[in-house]
């Protein structure tokens, strides 16, 4: 079969692949011709240019996406680093039963050599979707937290030790739980009312435990105590509301929020990230800072498109489109080759990402 063009996103385009028509920047110039094969300069002059997706030559029996082998060299670095910092925490929060003190400043280490780094890694947000995780949820979502919370204050224009802060007060956002029985804590079922104020107590007892700490900063302190106050002041622990919560505690509650909800828990299964955007915006008019969500909102979904996906009907699909609105239903073309609006046939959901 002869050559064929297909769409890639940029974050999914590769070294030696070829260009397979014209590519403008916004302002109508051309910055590549057909033909073109690309370097790495290359991929990153063209996100220096604001190119989101490119047109790309191949040949007409190259594979599906949902038919390629293991995940990318990329993607397999990001899950040993990854698993390497999370057994870092596991065994840093856990001798806290025996120290009860907080290793803070190995903590700030492990933010400015592996934390960070991976919070600004290429595809960061698809990575975190597929990295395998073991059942110590408490743990990997503290890792989760502190990368999404760097990736969003990146966005935000945070830089330098103030984005290293933020990275740990995500990190930290949760140590209060070491000192939730682990009965509560780790419960399969839905808590009683008696227990839930004491799962709630893990925000004082975060705070208290790192306030020991002389160099601990007034964000970190923030973060750990405000990150479940809601801007309508229904939060805890405090009932603080608006402009009195600490910004990275209005950071730290979205990146918990999208992450609580993209993960397996004791009590529920995971929400496909298209459908928690839906969720997200829903909890944006009122409870989380519209600011910090829509930023949010509006970069991760950058992430799907070329996402693989598990229909409600069983099929896979490739994210083609997602349109200018934020949304949780996007345009997909299935592995049968149907393209499906799905914001238009609302009798398809996505159920979950397959390959990111």
């Amino acid at each position: 079969m002869g050559n064929k063009i297909k769409r890639y996103s940029l974050k999914n385009v590769k070294p030696g692949m070829e260009v397979g028509q014209l590519v403008f920047t916004n302002d109508g110039q051309v910055v590549l011709g057909e033909g073109t094969i690309l370097t790495p300069s290359l991929i990153e002059r063209l996100d220096y240019w604001g190119i989101t997706y490119l047109l790309i030559k191949q040949n007409g029996d190259e594979s599906l996406p949902w038919q390629e082998g293991p995940d990318s060299l990329i993607q397999q670095e990001f899950f040993a680093d990854y698993s390497q910092t999370v057994d870092v925490i596991k065994q840093s929060f856990t001798n806290m039963h025996f120290a009860n003190e907080v290793p803070v400043r190995k903590m700030r280490e492990l933010v400015d050599s592996m934390i960070e780094p991976l919070a600004g890694s290429v595809g960061v947000i698809n990575h975190l979707q597929m990295v395998p995780r073991q059942d110590d949820y408490t743990f990997h979502h503290s890792m989760n937290v502190a990368v999404a919370s760097g990736l969003l204050g990146r966005w935000l224009g945070y830089t330098g030790q103030n984005l290293k802060e933020l990275i740990l007060a995500g990190l930290l956002h949760d140590v209060g739980k070491m000192k939730i029985p682990p009965e509560i804590l780790n419960k399969p079922g839905k808590l009683t009312v008696d227990e839930m104020e004491i799962m709630k107590q893990h925000t004082t007892r975060g705070y208290q435990l790192i306030k020991r700490d002389a160099n601990a900063s007034l964000g970190v302190l923030c973060g750990i105590l405000q990150h479940h106050e809601r801007m309508d002041g229904t939060g805890y622990p405090l009932k603080t509301a608006g402009d009195k919560i600490h910004p990275f505690a209005k950071i730290i509650a979205v990146a918990d929020a999208y992450d609580a909800m993209t993960s397996d828990r004791v009590y529920h299964k995971k929400i496909a990230p298209f459908a928690v955007v839906e969720l997200l915006v829903q909890e944006m008019f009122g409870k989380l800072d519209p600011t910090v969500c829509t930023m949010f909102l509006n970069n991760v979904r950058d992430y799907f498109l070329g996402n693989i996906v598990q229909l409600c009907d069983g099929r896979e699909a490739e994210v083609i489109y997602l349109g200018q609105y934020i949304g949780s239903r996007p345009v997909v073309r299935t592995i049968d080759g149907e393209l499906l609006d799905l914001e238009k046939q609302k009798k398809y959901t996505i159920v979950k990402t397959i390959k990111a």
